[in-house]
């Protein structure tokens, strides 16, 4: 049975067949399209169109009669769609992304959150129609409250939920998938795969198939973050999203070179254009079966300094891709996600169970938890506030206001309720704490006392926890770093937050594309204010980390080692490739490198001379450095 045909739902006659790909005509334009990188990278290869998003929703009324009938074959579709990511889930094999699973994850409880049928349910009996016009409807609307989100990463996430639905559909109107019914006997060569969506169960499934060899992705839609692009950058191909009349432009069989380092697509590349590529695809692969053998490797330089290499995580279901790529513990848990996107608020017992599930999960390494960073562009729903506040909470500049430790304080119960959790949850491993936004002692001293607050409860109440957690703090406000010596004796270790340093210290909000191009990160203002944490921290010999987004830059893994920082946390996907920057540096080399770095004057010297530095290694002492695994 194939994973397409679980479950068998009636398909109404008059429902269209979907037909295979066909060429589609190549009009003289210009032989150049530009798209957003996803994965950097050249691939050269023929395009073979895939039209995911191809897809006719059938509308029609139905009798109150058939009221029930309907919310069946929705039950039973949404059941359908449950088997096939199961049977995916099962055909993965060892070598495919940590993301992987993850996401089938995501879809899977997108599929079995009771919601989706009893909201879609209601639909059908208000507007008295047919199951997949209903789930159209109830899409429309999921995607109006989606729009009012700030935080980007969220607000994509509707991405995951269309294609859920869209699984479903297909199943309702007895259609294969997009990906099922790609052709590609006419195409012996490497693929370049042109599509108009693509969702990471679609990705999946075309990676499995042994009569493709996809070379890289182009994308009509898409963003930087979503689930497909997170994967596509994760199996190593090179990726453009956003690429504008890609369908219309790209036939099945046209040959074209694909220069995600540029974000350009050559619709006609020259003989020596495509020579270039075919090198620069074998020493890709060459590379990403190098950084593979360092997984298990430690992060030295070659003169003997040791640089521990963290992970970021935002939920529970982060944690796999952690392991797979090396992760010597959790640097950063963001807490907060788990309160975001939804109605109501995560329970005490929901908290703990999400904080053992990592604890446990990193098998004795450590588990840094941050205190949840709610507020600004990470704000709860408007049901979920309601149940905070009575009025309604507007801010006119949510940047400057109520976030992360002063919403914490303001909603003391909250708070209380997730330190319950968090010191519940610390019996199970290596846990420590971290605080969000820390400006001044003040803001430790009241932690404390909620600390005490949440211990006392517990101890009345006869619930094993665990007593005096490390407690670190955050500097991403200049403050911090001008309050260090205050903070200093109250705090057992700390992480520098990069994104938000960058954005306080240059009064640049960096969700305003108005004002981004003044979010600089390679400011002088930025990399002294860098410096002279890291110093001041580990004179006073105590740890510090970086685990912000220049963490997992490659380019800034010289200028971090040059100041002793030992502990970087980033992306799991960035571990591998900053591990091989670091065994090809000397940390003497990085020391000279720093100090002058805090010379420069300006962002572009900045960036100037880290381009020259990392330079230097390529290609001999990257190729040494992985070869040593």
């Amino acid at each position: 049975m194939s994973s397409e045909e679980e479950i068998k739902v009636p398909a109404y006659p008059d429902a269209k067949n979907e037909s295979g790909t066909e060429e589609v005509p190549q009009k003289t334009k210009e032989s150049v399209l530009r798209g957003l990188t996803v994965c950097p990278g050249v691939a050269w290869g023929s395009g073979i169109q895939l039209m995911a998003g191809d897809l006719e929703i059938p509308q029609f009324p139905i009798d109150q009669t058939d009221v029930r009938g309907e919310i069946q074959r929705l039950r039973m579709a949404a059941a359908s769609a449950v088997k096939q990511l199961e049977r995916l889930g099962e055909d993965l094999d060892e070598d495919t992304p940590a993301e992987a699973a993850a996401f089938l994850d995501v879809y899977r409880t997108i599929l079995q959150d009771p919601t989706l049928i009893t909201e879609t349910a209601a639909v059908i009996r208000e507007k008295l129609v047919n199951a997949e016009w209903a789930l159209s409807l109830r899409l429309e609307q999921i995607r109006r409250d989606f729009e009012q989100i700030n935080d980007e990463y969220l607000r994509n996430r509707v991405e995951d939920i269309t294609d859920v639905f869209q699984r479903i559909q297909r199943i309702l109107a007895g259609r294969r998938s997009a990906t099922s019914l790609l052709e590609a006997e006419e195409i012996e060569d490497s693929v370049i795969l042109v599509a108009d969506q693509l969702g990471p169960a679609d990705m999946l499934q075309l990676r499995e198939r042994d009569d493709l060899d996809i070379v890289g992705i182009v994308m009509e839609t898409g963003s930087a973050t979503s689930h497909s692009a997170i994967l596509a950058a994760s199996l190593g191909i090179p990726t453009l999203v956003g690429v504008e009349n890609a369908i219309e432009r790209i036939g099945t069989g046209h040959e074209i070179l694909v220069d995600a380092d540029a974000g350009l697509v050559n619709l006609a590349p020259s003989d020596e254009a495509k020579k270039s590529a075919a090198r620069a695809m074998r020493a890709r692969r060459q590379r990403n079966r190098q950084l593979v053998k360092l997984r298990g490797e430690d992060a030295v330089t070659r003169d003997g300094e040791a640089v521990e290499l963290l992970a970021n995580i935002a939920l529970p279901d982060d944690l796999p891709e952690a392991r797979k790529a090396g992760a010597a513990g959790v640097g950063l848990f963001r807490t907060e996600f788990l309160f975001l996107n939804r109605e109501d608020l995560p329970s005490e017992e929901e908290q703990v169970e999400a904080y053992q599930k990592v604890i446990r999960g990193m098998r004795g390494r450590i588990t840094t938890i941050r205190t949840a960073d709610i507020g600004g562009d990470k704000m709860l729903s408007r049901e979920s506030l309601a149940l905070l506040a009575d009025s309604d909470f507007e801010e006119a500049n949510p940047a400057l206001g109520l976030r992360a430790l002063r919403f914490c304080f303001a909603f003391r119960p909250l708070f209380i309720t997730q330190l319950r959790a968090l010191m519940r949850a610390a019996t199970a491993g290596s846990v420590r704490l971290l605080l969000p936004m820390v400006s001044s002692s003040s803001d430790v001293h009241e932690v404390r006392a909620c600390i005490e607050e949440a211990a006392a409860q517990l101890e009345a109440e006869g619930v094993r926890y665990r007593k005096n957690i490390p407690l670190g703090g955050m500097i991403e406000l200049p403050a911090a770093v001008a309050g260090l010596s205050d903070l200093l004796p109250l705090l057992d270790f700390f992480s520098l937050g990069t994104n938000d340093l960058v954005q306080y210290t240059l009064a640049a909000d960096r969700t305003n594309a108005y004002v981004s191009r003044y979010c600089d990160d390679c400011h002088p203002a930025v990399m002294r204010f860098i410096a002279e944490s890291i110093r001041r921290v580990t004179a006073a010999g105590k740890e510090i980390s970086v685990c912000g987004e220049m963490a997992g830059r490659p380019e800034m893994t010289p200028f971090f080692i040059g100041l002793g920082c030992s502990a970087l946390s980033m992306d799991p996907a960035h571990i591998p490739t900053i591990k091989e920057r670091i065994r090809a540096l000397s940390a003497e080399d990085c020391e000279i490198f720093a100090r002058g770095i805090l010379r420069r004057r300006s962002a572009e010297s900045v960036r100037e001379a880290l381009a020259d530095f990392n330079e230097a290694l390529k290609p001999d002492a990257l190729q040494s450095a992985a070869s040593a695994g």
